[in-house]
């Protein structure tokens, strides 16, 4: 019952879907209709347009036919004609897109069950179109049925993406179960990673969803700076109609409805696979070459080529996956991968939204008119295996600059590095004087060679002499006048901490002669005697004993005593 319900409810909602869809169409019609033409014009051919317009803007190609006095007017050829015009207008169908989406993220929530949601909304939409299509069937170029379906499709498509990107981030248990078939799948092939197969397919959708909005926001950006440069053209278009205030606002309305398909046409331009406004033509960032185009103000806006410098189009779509490979390599899926995956999930994402793009640009591809404008748009599979190119290549880069350990690179590198950071070389002692000058233990890439022996050493009986000092600081004192005869070139560089004097080596104590054998001989002492002394040690005074010499002592050594 509950699913019986979900799709009642979603039917409805797609009904009003439709409504709203045909009121924005529908109110500048009857505004036309009754200003402009004073309501001559029949209501039943004010319905069948209106019903055309909203049919175009889900897919539905539409037929025209201009009579020989039409066709002269328009300055085609004195005969009759038949075109079909299948440029939709993308402003109509994002609404209705954006809307399914809504109601298919909503019924997302809902777990499987909403998926009956779905399917109901579908047919909602199906039955709004089956009520429109007959207004307008002497307009369409399909049957009615094909027409229906497509229509449907528009709205099914969005709002069942939305509802699968919600089942995906809910983690709804149908899913759960697929992406375990799945991975049991790539066990069962012996292919690793099978298990950080979720994890690692969702962050290639979350970089590419970041491409996709990256390439629309770059060209959003491309088309308001074409519409700025191009304002002049675009008002002369405009006054050359001489239309009233009510046809420019018309005017206006449509050309916000065809704003979309211009921004896909934007995507084309700057992926440089341009775009084409009839057979034979074409706008790219390299080179335009436009033949007579319709008198639509926004044509105006069609930038000339820039020849050479045509190639920033391109790079700026790079510097975009660039941009997105560093950030997403900060990440943790990406950071903690290996280089093959890391490498692999941009990549991929890349190839996700260059599919998409190839859709966008499909979307954005019909005819306007008859002859050579039958081909208008873009090609959806050049434009989208240059985006995905550009993109990946660019995320590519990111990926492995973001992911390089560079501690590493020095430290394998360091003549490399040191050249490029201006640093001399550091001088070489060689103590290796006995070998050949080719011998390649003496290969010091340029380094100072610095020869111990041309400095006074120090001889061995010398050395021995500390051993027979009489007391420390003699030691100290002999030790400090070797080392200052030492030349400050070999030893700054190099120097040498100086050992602790060990007590037990220069303990002036330990160090005196035996006693003699009168000295070594005591007195004999009585038990009683023994006992006394044993008993009255806390009355006693300690004899003299030498001070023992104090180490020198390190801060860590102080920090561990207390």
């Amino acid at each position: 019952m509950r699913p019986m319900l979900t799709a009642v409810v979603a039917a409805i909602e797609a009904l009003a879907v439709a409504i709203a869809g045909i009121a924005i169409v529908a109110i500048p019609a009857l505004l036309l209709w009754t200003v402009t033409f004073g309501l001559a014009a029949e209501p039943g051919d004010v319905a069948s347009n209106i019903s055309a317009v909203w049919l175009l803007g889900h897919f539905v190609p539409l037929t025209f036919s201009l009579t020989q006095e039409s066709a002269i007017s328009f300055g085609l050829a004195a005969a009759p004609l038949k075109f079909t015009l299948s440029l939709a207008p993308l402003g109509i169908t994002l609404i209705t897109a954006l809307l399914a989406m809504r109601s298919g993220w909503r019924f997302g929530r809902r777990g499987g069950i909403g998926f009956a949601g779905v399917i109901g909304g579908a047919l909602g939409f199906a039955v709004a179109a089956s009520l429109v299509v007959p207004f307008a069937h002497g307009r369409i170029a399909w049957s009615a049925g094909v027409a229906i379906f497509v229509a449907a499709l528009v709205y099914g498509c969005a709002s069942g993406a939305a509802f699968l990107v919600r089942a995906a981030r809910d983690e709804h248990e149908w899913w759960l179960t697929i992406l375990r078939w799945k991975q049991q799948g790539l066990d069962r092939l012996g292919m690793p990673g099978a298990a950080a197969l979720p994890a690692r397919l969702a962050e290639a959708v979350r970089l590419a969803a970041a491409f996709l909005a990256g390439v629309v926001g770059l060209a959003s950006v491309g088309l308001t700076v074409a519409i700025i440069a191009g304002y002049v053209s675009i008002m002369t278009l405009s006054q050359n109609l001489q239309l009233d205030g009510v046809g420019a606002f018309l005017l206006f309305l449509l050309q916000l409805a065809y704003l979309p398909t211009m921004l896909i046409w934007g995507i084309s331009w700057l992926s440089g696979a341009g775009f084409a406004v009839g057979a034979g033509s074409s706008a790219s960032p390299f080179d335009a070459l436009l033949g007579p185009l319709p008198a639509l103000p926004m044509f105006g806006a069609i930038p000339q080529g820039w020849g050479g410098a045509g190639l920033i189009a391109p790079l700026l779509l790079a510097l975009v996956g660039l941009g997105l490979g560093v950030l997403f390599a900060s990440r943790g899926e990406i950071r903690r991968a290996s280089w093959t995956v890391a490498l692999v999930i941009p990549v991929g994402a890349a190839v996700l939204a260059g599919l998409a793009v190839t859709a966008l640009a499909s979307f954005a591809t019909g005819s306007i008119g008859p002859d050579r404008l039958a081909t208008v748009g873009p090609a959806p599979w050049l434009v989208g295996g240059l985006v995905a190119l550009e993109l990946g290549v660019g995320a590519v880069l990111g990926v492995a600059a973001r992911k390089t350990d560079y501690s590493r690179v020095r430290a394998m590198l360091p003549d490399l590095t040191d050249g490029l950071e201006g640093s001399e070389p550091s001088p070489v002692l060689d103590a290796t004087q006995s070998r050949s000058e080719d011998d390649e233990a003496r290969q010091t890439d340029g380094a100072e060679i610095i020869h111990l022996g041309e400095y006074e050493t120090i001889e061995l009986d010398e050395v021995r002499n500390l051993k027979e000092a009489s007391n420390s600081e003699d030691v100290l004192a002999y030790a400090e006048d070797i080392v200052s005869e030492l030349d400050s070139l070999v030893t700054e560089p190099y120097a040498f901490e100086v050992p602790t004097r060990d007590p037990e080596l220069y303990d002036q104590a330990t160090h005196d002669p035996e006693p003699t054998a009168p000295e070594a001989v005591n007195e004999e002492i009585s038990e009683e005697e023994k006992l006394l002394r044993a008993y009255s040690w806390d009355t006693m005074e300690e004899p003299d004993t030498p001070e023992q010499p104090k180490s020198r002592s390190r801060w860590w050594s102080s920090r561990e005593d207390d």
